[in-house]
């Protein structure tokens, strides 16, 4: 693990390569305070502030930690975050160094907020947050194409290997979301680049009502209605609401569709339980709280695999 003082002088090097910034007096300091639960923010990269002495101007610079490589494609996350600064969607980047892992980006910090449950209740600002998302789907290929499904079964296997400590009804989930998997096999989708993590932390919002997505740490090529689904588990804990957005979303409601969206949704908290339990077993920064968000994840996943609603999504994909 990469000590404070060393990552500092990392952060301030790639700031100095950003055309304007070489030569100025900087202050570099830790921008947030880093948490695992109850929500995951700043945990792939540390995430820092170089200010301009002279001018109070500042960059946000996220440094990835080694722990990313267990479980993202940091140049395709990258890639990823360049391609939302050129469409508009995302903070401006100037500096994307995938061998280190340094992304230098513009601060949205005065003026902007970072997204909250709250902030969710308004019609009008979550159909911004989609618009946002669907943007990023009209562009070419991304280098990674791994959708919900897959990335299941991988980190599945990884805490396996490890012997990770996970909840007794493991194997029951597992089981349950592979036989949707199965029923989803069938229907034929093309894969667009989508963000992957509805997390509402990863959406700032301004004071004008704009709203850029951050940590692209899940991107890749999959079902545009798996990024929906990832979206609408975080926003909404209840379904009448999910279902409105996703209606306004898709134009009307199309049961088959907003089954699978449902679906993916379900199966985003598996993914995000292992990758948590993974975390939890395999990280030397033991002072997050990686398995109590993992806990979270895999009870609201064991929850809506005991509705009977879930088996009636299954069968009506």
């Amino acid at each position: 693990m990469i000590s404070f003082d060393a990552q500092m002088e990392q952060v301030r090097s790639h700031v100095a390569a950003v055309p304007g910034w070489s030569g100025r007096s900087l202050v570099i300091e830790p921008a947030l305070s880093v948490l695992a639960s109850p929500s995951w923010r700043g945990v792939d990269g540390a995430p820092w502030r170089a200010t301009d002495k002279a001018s109070g101007e500042s960059l946000f610079v996220k440094a990835m930690d080694p722990d990313a490589a267990l479980y993202i494609d940091v140049a395709c996350a990258f890639e990823a975050a360049q391609r939302a600064s050129d469409l508009g969607i995302g903070p401006k980047v100037f500096v994307a160094d995938a061998a280190t892992g340094v992304l230098v980006m513009e601060d949205l910090n005065a003026g902007w907020r970072v997204g909250t449950l709250e902030r969710m209740l308004d019609p009008k600002l979550v159909d911004a947050v989609i618009a946002t998302r669907k943007k990023f789907h009209e562009g070419p290929p991304l280098p990674r194409s791994a959708g919900v499904f897959t990335e299941i079964e991988r980190f599945y296997q990884a805490v396996k290997e490890i012997g990770a400590q996970l909840p007794s009804d493991i194997d029951w989930m597992m089981a349950e979301l592979r036989f949707a998997a199965a029923a989803l096999a069938s229907v034929k989708v093309e894969t667009v680049p989508i963000h992957g993590d509805g997390n509402v932390s990863n959406i700032l919002i301004s004071d004008a009502g704009e709203v850029r997505l951050i940590d692209w740490d899940r991107a890749g090529n999959a079902d545009p209605l798996e990024d929906l689904g990832s979206f609408l588990v975080e926003a909404f804990d209840r379904e009448p609401e999910a279902r409105d957005a996703f209606i306004r979303a898709t134009g009307g409601f199309d049961e088959a569709a907003y089954n699978r969206t449902r679906i993916y949704g379900i199966a985003d908290d598996l993914r995000h339980g292992l990758i948590g339990a993974l975390l939890s077993a395999r990280s030397p920064r033991n002072t997050f709280e990686f398995y109590k968000f993992a806990s979270w994840r895999f009870l609201r996943c064991s929850m809506a695999v005991r509705e009977p609603r879930f088996g009636d999504m299954v069968r009506r994909v």
